[in-house]
């Protein structure tokens, strides 16, 4: 067993980490830098070749954004100059837009609050920007998961949180209902 912050140093040396690291600095300005409107029908997919690769939702906006490539190039570039030896070219197409647009969906609100494991737990969207680091991306987990537990009952039986639905639904946490199936 290794401790964690040991886990989370490997992690952020990882090539696969670091490959991706250009990207996520991406997404988290991309809305300034094309506009929000634009924003909604674009989005960086990955690098490749020295080139940003981005999917666009039609024709006409991969069209449209060749044309100002270069102008998004050059905002990239004031906005990430750490980026300039990296990304030397944009690419725009329709390939993968439906998988872009269905990962970046957000869960409804309703969904969530109607879900008994969840309970309205989550006050926000579930999108947040990408964290740069492994730390941060667990310090963020972490604090998700303290108001998470901090907003839920205790279930009577193992005096664990739980959700309010789940007591609702069951008078005791989804663990003790299964433990309770188990042993009929």
């Amino acid at each position: 067993m290794q401790p964690l912050q040991a886990l989370m140093k490997n992690l952020e040396r990882s090539p696969q980490w670091r490959a991706s690291s250009g990207l996520r600095q991406i997404l988290a300005v991309w809305p300034q830098l094309v506009g929000e409107a634009v924003a909604q029908h674009s989005q960086p997919i990955k690098i490749y070749r020295s080139a940003l690769q981005v999917s666009v939702s039609s024709a006409a906006w991969s069209q449209t954004l060749t044309f100002e490539r270069l102008r998004i190039l050059q905002k990239l570039h004031q906005r990430l100059p750490n980026l300039k030896t990296e990304i030397r070219d944009m690419r725009f197409s329709t390939a993968k837009w439906q998988q872009v647009t269905q990962r970046s969906q957000p869960i409804s609100q309703q969904m969530l609050t109607e879900h008994p494991s969840w309970g309205g737990a989550c006050k926000k969207s579930l999108r947040q920007p990408s964290p740069q680091t492994a730390k941060a991306a667990f310090q963020q987990w972490a604090i998700q998961k303290r108001n998470q537990l901090a907003s839920q009952s205790r279930c009577p039986r193992c005096h664990c949180p739980c959700p309010t639905q789940e007591l609702q639904r069951w008078s005791v946490c989804a663990i003790c209902v299964s433990h309770q199936w188990h042993n009929r």
